[in-house]
C-alpha cells in the first residue's frame, strides 16, 4: 500500500477514536458521518486509480475521467470493478454504522485537549491523503498557481514551430510501431533473465535509446502517440475562462487541430500515412487524433472486421498481435508496391495491463513456469514484433525502410509490476535504418517528446518539432537542459492546451435546426451544446456526452459556474432553457438562449434556421451585468439539477 495513504488512514483512525467521547449536536454528528464516507471514497477512488496506473491519480486518470472509458477492455477490469463497488457500498454501511452507534452512545465527558488533538489529526490526514493532493494540483494548474515557473521559462522560447527541409534526395518509408506498454525494464538479464531473446538479438542491427524518460502528459496510450507525433505532452483543455472544458473532446471533430504534427510534415512532402490497431479507434479519442494530422487511413478493430479470418479470435482489447501484424505486413507491401513514400504507424495489444494476452501463434506460449500471464505476453509479443521487423528488412522493399519500435508508455499496473519497479524504468526506442553504419547505444536523457524530432534525419530531412529534440545532435533535449522539466511542462499546460484550435467567431453564426447543429468556423457542434464566449469572440464548447460507461454532467450545471459577465449561447430542451426564467414557449423541443446570466438574454423556440449576427453577438459586450440577477438565474439553474 501506498506509504503516505496508510500514514492517511492511521492519522485519520486516531482522530476518529479520540472524538468518540465527545459532546454531539446532531447537527456534528451528521457532519462526522459524512466525513467519515467522504474521506472512505477518497480512498476508494485512489485504490481503483492507483490499480490501473500504478501511479495512484495521474495525469492519464484525469483525461480518462473527463474523456470517458467506452469501447476499453472491461474485460480485463471485472475484479478492480467489483473490489470498487465493493468498497463503495462497505464504505456507505460503514458510515451508517458510525451514525447509528454513536448517535445512542453516552458521552462520558467532554475534553477540549481530545476535541483540539482530534481536529489536528484529522486536519493533517486529509492533507496527506494522496487524492486530496491530486486535488490540489489539479485546482493550482487551473487557477495558475504555476504562471511564475511559466514565466520565468516562457513557452514561446521553448517551443519550436514544426518545419523541415531535405538533407538529401532520399527519402526512406517509415514503419513504426507503439509496442503497448513495452518498456525497456523487460530487457534486464538481472530482473527478466531470457525474457525478451529475439529483441535483444536485433539490438546490434539497431540504434537503441536507453534513456527515454516518461514526462508529463505522456504516460497513456493515447499521450504518448501524441508526444511523439506532436513533440507535444496531451494537455486536456482546463477549466478556467480561457480555455474549453475537457469533456468537450469527446463531441469535436479534431484533436490537437492548432498542433503541427510530424504526419503533418510528412504529407506535405508527399508521404501517403496509414494507422493500423487491433484496439477501437474511438477510445480515447485515437481515431481523431491520426485523422486531424492527415493519415489518411486509420482502421482499428470493427473497420478491419473484413478482412479478419477467424472473427472470435479476440481479446477484451480487440485483436490479438499475429492478426494485426498480419494484416500491417500486407498492408506494407501495398503500400511498398504503390511505389510513393508512406509512412505506416501501429499499434500492438497483447502486453496491455493487467494481465497481458498471448496470440496463438507464438512458438513461446510461457516464460518459465508460465504462472504470469504478462510475463507471457511479453515473450510472446517479442517474438512476434522481431518476426515482423525481419519480414519487412527480408523483403524486397526493406532496404528503402526505417522501421522503429516505441513504447507507447511505461507499463501501468500489472502482474509483473513488483518486478518493474525494481529496475530503472524507460520507454523503448528503437531505430533499425535500412543501411546501418554502426550500432550504437544512445544514453543521453531525453522523453517521448523527443522522438519525432529523432526520427526525421533518418528519413532524409532536418527540421524541429515543438517540444522536440533531435537526441543524436549537440543540442541538448529539454529534460537535460531544463531541471524542473516536470514542474515547467505543467506551468505550460495553458499555452499547450491552445493547441486544441477551438475557433473563434468571425462571421454571423447561423444554426439550423435540420442538421442539429451550429458551424462555427470548421467545427459543426451539435445539439445540446452550450457555448462561452470571450470578449475577443474566442468559442469554448461544453457538451453532454453520453456514452456505455461514461456520462458527462448535464450543461446547466456547467452554466451555473459561469461568471454573471460571460456571454453564452446555450441550445437545449425548452424544458431546460426556459429554468432561466424568460418566457418562452414550452411546447417546442429545442429553444436557445443567448446573453449573460447578469444581463438580458434572448431566448427562443428553434423551430427553424436562426441566424445571430456578428454586430449583435459583440453588443452583448457592452452591457453590464449585476450579481442580484445572475443569483436569480442561478436559482432556476439549481432547481433543474435538485430535480
Amino acid at each position: 500500500m501506498n506509504f503516505i495513504l496508510l500514514a492517511s488512514m492511521i492519522l485519520f483512525m486516531v482522530s476518529v477514536y479520540l472524538s468518540k467521547n465527545r459532546l454531539r449536536t446532531q447537527k456534528s454528528l451528521l457532519g462526522g458521518t459524512l466525513i467519515i464516507f467522504i474521506y472512505m471514497i477518497l480512498t476508494v477512488f485512489f485504490i481503483v486509480s492507483d490499480y490501473f496506473t500504478g501511479e495512484g491519480i495521474n495525469d492519464a486518470v484525469i483525461y480518462h475521467l473527463r474523456y470517458g472509458l467506452d469501447d476499453s477492455g472491461f474485460g480485463d477490469y471485472y475484479n478492480i470493478i467489483s473490489i470498487g463497488l465493493f468498497l463503495f457500498i462497505a464504505s456507505l454501511t460503514l458510515s451508517i454504522f458510525y451514525y447509528r452507534m454513536v448517535k445512542n452512545s453516552v458521552v462520558v465527558h467532554h475534553h477540549i485537549v481530545k476535541r483540539l488533538l482530534s481536529g489536528g489529526f484529522l486536519i493533517v490526514a486529509l492533507v496527506l491523503h494522496p487524492t486530496v493532493k491530486a486535488a490540489y494540483t489539479m485546482a493550482s494548474k487551473a487557477l495558475g498557481f504555476e504562471s511564475a515557473l511559466g514565466q520565468k521559462y516562457p513557452f514561446t522560447e521553448y517551443y519550436k514551430t514544426p518545419n523541415v527541409s531535405a538533407l538529401s534526395d532520399e527519402h526512406p518509408n517509415l514503419v513504426y510501431i507503439f509496442a503497448e506498454s513495452f518498456e525497456t525494464t523487460y530487457f534486464d538479464e538481472d530482473i527478466f533473465p531470457s525474457l525478451v531473446k529475439q529483441l535483444r538479438g536485433l539490438k546490434e542491427q539497431s540504434l537503441y535509446f536507453t534513456d527515454i524518460r516518461q514526462a508529463l502528459g505522456t504516460s497513456w496510450t493515447i499521450a504518448g502517440m501524441t508526444s511523439v507525433l506532436c513533440g507535444l505532452p496531451l494537455v486536456t483543455p482546463s477549466t478556467n475562462a480561457h480555455s474549453p472544458q475537457g469533456n468537450s473532446m469527446s463531441k469535436m471533430s479534431s484533436f490537437y487541430s492548432g498542433a503541427t504534427c510530424l504526419s503533418d510534415l510528412l504529407h506535405e512532402e508527399g508521404y501517403t500515412l496509414t494507422y493500423r490497431s487491433g484496439s477501437s479507434l474511438a477510445f480515447a479519442g485515437v481515431d481523431k487524433l491520426y485523422k486531424t494530422h492527415h493519415f489518411g487511413d486509420v482502421k482499428g478493430v470493427k473497420e478491419l472486421k473484413n478482412v479478419i479470418k477467424n472473427p472470435n479470435y479476440k481479446n477484451p482489447w480487440g485483436l490479438y498481435d499475429d492478426t494485426l501484424l498480419d494484416i500491417a505486413f500486407n498492408d506494407f507491401k501495398k503500400l511498398s508496391s504503390s511505389k510513393r513514400k508512406f509512412a505506416l504507424f501501429l499499434s500492438t495489444m497483447d502486453t496491455h495491463h493487467p494481465y497481458g494476452h498471448v496470440s496463438k501463434s507464438c512458438q513461446r506460449q510461457t516464460y518459465k513456469d508460465g504462472t504470469n500471464s504478462m510475463l507471457n505476453a511479453v515473450a510472446c509479443s517479442d517474438e512476434l514484433i522481431t518476426k515482423f521487423i525481419k519480414q519487412i528488412q527480408n523483403s524486397p522493399y526493406g532496404k528503402n525502410t526505417v522501421i522503429v519500435v516505441g513504447s507507447d508508455h511505461l507499463a501501468m499496473h500489472n502482474l509483473a509490476i513488483d518486478d518493474l519497479m525494481k529496475g530503472e524504468r524507460r520507454d523503448l526506442f528503437m531505430i533499425f535504418p535500412p543501411t546501418l553504419l554502426e550500432h550504437q547505444i544512445i544514453d543521453k536523457p531525453a522523453t517521448t517528446l523527443d522522438i519525432g524530432a529523432t526520427i526525421l534525419p533518418f528519413l532524409g530531412y532536418k527540421g524541429q518539432l515543438g517540444l522536440g529534440r533531435d537526441i543524436l545532435s549537440e543540442e541538448g533535449t529539454l529534460i537535460e537542459r531544463l531541471d524542473d522539466f516536470e514542474k515547467i511542462l505543467s506551468a505550460w499546460s495553458t499555452d499547450i492546451s491552445q493547441f486544441w484550435g477551438f475557433p473563434k467567431i468571425e462571421r454571423d453564426i447561423t444554426i439550423d435546426s435540420n442538421r442539429k447543429g451550429t458551424k462555427i468556423g470548421k467545427s459543426l457542434y451539435k445539439f445540446p451544446i452550450l457555448l462561452r464566449i470571450s470578449d475577443t469572440l474566442e468559442v469554448n464548447p461544453f457538451f453532454e456526452v453520453k456514452l456505455k460507461h461514461f456520462e458527462t454532467p448535464k450543461l446547466f450545471n456547467y452554466l451555473q459556474e459561469f461568471q454573471d459577465n460571460d456571454t453564452f449561447l446555450w441550445i437545449d430542451k425548452c424544458s431546460r432553457v426556459a429554468s432561466l426564467g424568460e418566457t418562452i414557449d414550452m411546447n417546442g423541443k429545442l429553444c436557445f438562449a443567448i446573453g449573460k446570466l447578469g444581463s438580458t438574454i434572448e431566448m427562443g423556440v428553434l423551430n427553424k434556421e436562426k441566424v445571430f449576427s456578428l454586430e449583435a453577438i459583440q453588443k452583448e459586450f457592452l452591457v453590464e451585468a449585476t450579481h442580484e440577477k445572475a443569483l436569480l438565474r442561478k436559482e432556476g439553474l439549481s432547481q433543474i439539477i435538485e430535480k
